[in-house]
């Protein structure tokens, strides 16, 4: 085995170190060729892929719903006393989730938003596709919230009302 002081670039012949860790690898565990090993669990990784990105991404969307509602379970308690003496006790609140749901939008999905502009000053429709979720209604809210501090209102199917949460 390579002691602390020795590297895998010296000697008479240089290696890459993905070489030399495949070396120390054999060295450490006792199981020879462990690159054939790796290059089976690295097939079988890249073969599970795409079930992993698709359950990931429902799965940080759940968790970033119980964030939110945990965070306004928060500022609900930390506010009791402030809400009796001020009218918009909620703008914090508001604020952090347009941002927390901002964020994910362009991370995640490089959500932008064009022609805020063309909405005007009153009332407004905007009709969109929602798809299987109404998660893009979320990005569009928080979006409009932070660009133009506006709300919007939803006009919804019945059974947009029947999902939990």
């Amino acid at each position: 085995m390579t002691g602390g002081n020795e590297s895998c670039t010296a000697g008479p012949t240089s290696m890459s170190y993905l070489t030399c860790l495949t070396y120390i690898l054999e060295e450490w565990t006792g199981v020879e060729d462990i690159g054939d090993y790796l290059s089976y669990a690295f097939y079988i990784l890249w073969l599970l892929f795409p079930l992993v990105v698709v359950f990931v991404l429902p799965g940080v969307i759940v968790i970033l719903f119980y964030v939110s509602i945990l965070w306004l379970h928060i500022y609900k308690r930390k506010n009791e006393i402030k809400e009796a003496y001020s009218h918009d006790a909620w703008i914090g609140a508001n604020e952090m989730l347009a941002t927390l749901w901002d964020g994910h939008g362009r991370i995640w999905h490089g959500y932008e938003l064009h022609g805020v502009e063309n909405i005007p000053q009153g009332p407004a429709l905007v009709v969109f596709y929602h798809g299987a979720t109404p998660v893009d209604y979320i990005y569009f809210s928080a979006r409009l919230h932070i660009m133009k501090k506006r709300r919007c209102r939803v006009v919804a199917d019945h059974f947009v009302f029947r999902l939990p949460g």
